[in-house]
């Protein structure tokens, strides 16, 4: 792995790590209302899941948009 590879691989990671911080403070509040309504505590780990999976999605479009110069 050469320098450029290396530094794009740490460009990828940044913007996988800020959508994820992303993806888990906007569904954060999906999971305390799914616990709120089905009265189930265990409901309140759904949202920072789909957060982080949502997120990293998002971290992918970010980078590709900075990689591509869109």
């Amino acid at each position: 792995m050469n320098f450029d590879d290396h530094q794009n691989e740490e460009l990828k990671q940044h913007y996988q790590r800020k959508g994820m911080g992303i993806g888990m403070v906007l569904f954060m509040p999906f999971g305390v209302i799914l616990w709120l309504l089905l009265d189930n505590p265990g409901m309140l780990g759904v949202g920072p899941a789909l957060g982080i999976s949502i997120g990293i999605a998002i971290g992918e479009a970010m980078y590709k948009k900075d990689i591509l110069g869109e």
